[in-house]
């Protein structure tokens, strides 16, 4: 029996309710550690979020839940880059860790110096990516780096222009470091991961579907416009 919470409801809705969601977390663990996922959907979360101007951000850890290899420090495509200009800058964190291939080893031993993930906040890529953990990757996995496939190449080749200039590696929080998290919410808009949505809410667990893994996480809410629950409703 599935123990996620499902909320289906319009895009700006939903990115209100994962805002208000992390807002909270925030007020009652200052100084918490949260993990941010970059990407278009949670962009619309992190909008919503600044716009409350909630202080307690700013005490707040914030661990990037995953990054691109081989980019040089401020480059606009990188994960880093975006959340800062999203959220972190905007919220006053200043608290920030983001997972390398020099860092990778001791990115868990830091998140654990931090008392924990309090709240991971993540998308989902059509092919059951959470982070940059691609199917197949152990349900075990700690932070390390990826060889990302064609298919999430592909899906980010609009941003570096051009698939051929899609980094071949990147370094992500595991499967086990990202479940580890106390509480986890997952955001997913468009018709586009309405079968992914299906398949991680219905589906086997499988390391084919790495976000399958999430069936298992005891506070775990899946945020969904209606395009996106088309399949499961």
């Amino acid at each position: 029996m599935l123990s996620m919470k499902i909320i289906i409801d319009s895009q700006d809705k939903i990115s209100s309710m994962a805002a208000s969601m992390i807002a909270e977390h925030a007020k009652a663990k200052p100084g918490c550690a949260m993990a941010f996922a970059a990407g278009r959907t949670t962009k619309k979360v992190y909008d919503a979020l600044t716009a409350m101007n909630v202080k307690e951000l700013a005490g707040c850890k914030a661990f990037t839940v995953c990054e691109y290899e081989g980019l040089e420090e401020g480059d606009a495509r990188s994960c880093a880059y975006r959340l800062n200009e999203e959220l972190y800058s905007k919220a006053g964190i200043t608290q920030i860790f983001t997972p390398n291939a020099e860092n990778a080893d001791k990115f868990d031993a830091e998140i654990e110096k931090c008392g924990g993930i309090e709240l991971a906040v993540l998308g989902i890529g059509t092919n059951g990516h959470i982070g940059f953990n691609e199917p197949a990757t152990p349900y075990d996995s700690y932070t390390h780096t990826v060889l990302l496939t064609d298919k999430t190449k592909q899906m980010n080749a609009e941003l570096f222009g051009g698939l051929e200039n899609v980094p071949d590696n990147a370094v992500t929080m595991g499967l086990k470091t990202i479940c580890e998290s106390k509480n986890v919410i997952l955001v997913a808009f468009g018709s586009e991961k309405a079968e992914i949505i299906h398949q991680l809410v219905y589906g086997k667990t499988s390391t084919y579907v790495p976000a399958a893994m999430l069936q298992m996480h005891m506070n775990m809410t899946l945020l969904l416009d209606d395009a996106a629950a088309e399949k499961i409703k």
